[in-house]
């Protein structure tokens, strides 16, 4: 099979056979070098490691910033493989970025005219072995402790693939600055088997258990300190 292929009006993602769940040594040392700065930057926790099962998942975190996605990428486990989702144009906010996506191979564009090009892409990652991270809320949220509306492609998704959903709640990212509070609490993760009915049944009743779970995952976490040293500059760096 020959490596998956995007257009090149946008960042190209080449995956070979077999190889969607293997991190390569950029991704292994980006993540190091990566993640010694952000524990610089900020006091980060994380909670629930032990129920990230070492099999293909949907990764479901909330959504208020770019910092949770960071999160899920430099302190899950290495592999599988994870790759991240996100609209199309978020590859060209900087020169920069389109050559990092394209060095790391993580990322998948997403159209929103051509939403069943997305969902293959993502459904063909976790059949060869890699890990997906999404926003289930499809937007970004405005509030410390709370979840939108969760949509129903992460259930669907993990429906037609047989992966599981992994409920993840960050706390700490609406506003950051030095030495923030950041905390990643991950829960137990939710298998397509443990849902009945028709499809249509099965994706309503996983979505409504996870809005659940990252709801009790999100506990507020707080913090009004009288200063907040770079805050501008660390909310707004991605």
């Amino acid at each position: 099979m020959k490596p998956t292929r995007v257009s090149q009006s946008q960042p190209e993602l080449r995956i070979q056979q077999g190889q969607a769940g293997r991190s390569s040594w950029q991704i292994k040392a980006s993540r190091l070098v990566v993640r010694g700065l952000f524990q610089l930057l900020f006091r980060v926790r994380v909670i629930g490691l032990e129920n990230v099962p070492r099999i293909p998942a949907v990764i479901c975190f909330n959504h208020l910033g770019w910092a949770e996605g960071f999160m899920v990428l430099l302190f899950f486990p290495v592999e599988p493989r994870i790759y991240g989702l996100g609209e199309r144009h978020v590859a060209y906010l900087s020169r920069w970025r389109t050559r990092m996506l394209n060095w790391l191979q993580i990322f998948i564009p997403l159209e929103r005219d051509k939403p069943r090009r997305a969902l293959q892409m993502m459904k063909g990652i976790l059949e060869r072995g890699g890990s997906l991270a999404l926003a289930p809320e499809g937007r970004l949220g405005n509030k410390e402790g709370t979840v939108s509306e969760l949509q129903h492609g992460a259930a669907y998704l993990s429906q037609i693939s047989a992966t599981p959903l992994i409920p993840v709640g960050v706390t700490g990212c609406l506003e950051l600055w030095l030495r923030r509070h950041i905390t990643m609490r991950i829960g137990q993760p939710l298998y397509p088997n443990q849902f009945e009915g028709d499809m249509r049944t099965r994706i309503r009743a996983m979505t409504a258990r996870l809005d659940r779970d990252m709801r009790a995952l999100l506990p507020g976490d707080f913090e009004q300190p009288r200063f907040k040293p770079l805050r501008d500059c660390l909310t707004k760096l991605f």
